[in-house]
């Protein structure tokens, strides 16, 4: 997806940021400020979120424009990782929210005919990957004892700006006041940009993302905690973070039976790869 370029007239000297964008794209001034609390904003190169931030005359104002959503109805069938009785976990594509009005969880209650389907966690509404479902409160409740218990292996794979040394690092860093780890393993990497996995022992809102952020290797395409990155023309066409659910695995809590779902890296985050040429 192309940036949309601006530059700043002389007419527009010291407009406000979200008024520039509202006139701009020719939307409404809430609409510019979600592009702008989107982290979808550079002003000569830097990300810019704040409203009231005043333009100069010749700043050059990148805009990334959020793709459509579109609804339910309309999207693709969602692909199907793994499934029994109990449980279903999805390929979750990104730009969706986990659960909620229009979500994945909405979704599905109408493609597999269960309106009775919740989700049994969740994930950022730009990272894409395997996201468990429950068919019944019984079975949900019985998954996020399992969670707690940290019975289930969680695996991502994220692109991280910079080079890092080949090895494995763990991460441990409270969030919230409460113990968040994350284990790192650099499985390629580049002059520009790394490809990694992470093993989350600790399931904390944003953990990856901010863990990465704290050791200066914040996920490309990341706009809330990668305010620092300067923004290239290929970066700036990277239309969201490159975090990817990529596995779960667990033993079934009825069966006993050992679980394990993959989900493919989608095009964005295999494309993202070939432009880093990174495997």
């Amino acid at each position: 997806m192309e940036p949309v370029i601006h530059k700043v007239r002389r007419a527009e000297d010291q407009t406000l940021l979200v008024d520039f964008v509202a006139q701009r794209l020719s939307v409404s001034k809430r609409a510019a400020k979600g592009i702008l609390d989107q982290r979808n904003v550079s002003i000569n190169g830097k990300r810019v979120w704040m409203a009231r931030h005043a333009l100069n005359v010749g700043d050059e104002v990148r805009i990334l424009v959020p793709p459509t959503r579109t609804r339910a109805g309309n999207r693709d069938k969602i692909a199907i990782l793994y499934r029994d009785g109990d449980y279903v976990i999805a390929n979750k594509p990104s730009g969706v929210l986990a659960c909620g009005k229009g979500s994945l969880e909405t979704i599905l209650q109408k493609q597999l005919r269960k309106p009775a389907l919740q989700a049994v966690h969740r994930l950022d509404r730009d990272t894409s990957g395997c996201l468990m479902f429950a068919f019944s409160e019984e079975a949900k409740a019985t998954m996020i004892g399992c969670f707690r218990a940290k019975a289930i292996t969680k695996v991502y794979h994220a692109i991280v700006h910079d080079h890092m040394r080949r090895g494995t690092r763990r991460i441990s860093k409270p969030l919230g006041g409460q113990t968040a780890v994350s284990n790192v393993r650099i499985l390629d990497t580049g002059r520009h940009a790394s490809h990694v996995s992470v093993s989350i022992e600790t399931g904390r809102t944003h953990q990856i993302r901010i863990h990465l952020a704290s050791v200066r290797h914040p996920v490309v395409g990341d706009r809330k905690y990668a305010g620092g990155v300067r923004l290239d023309n290929s970066l700036a066409k990277i239309p969201r973070q490159m975090l990817h659910a990529y596995a779960l695995r667990f033993n079934h809590p009825s069966s006993g039976k050992p679980i394990h779902a993959k989900a493919p890296f989608p095009p964005d985050f295999q494309d993202c790869l070939k432009a880093f040429k990174l495997t």
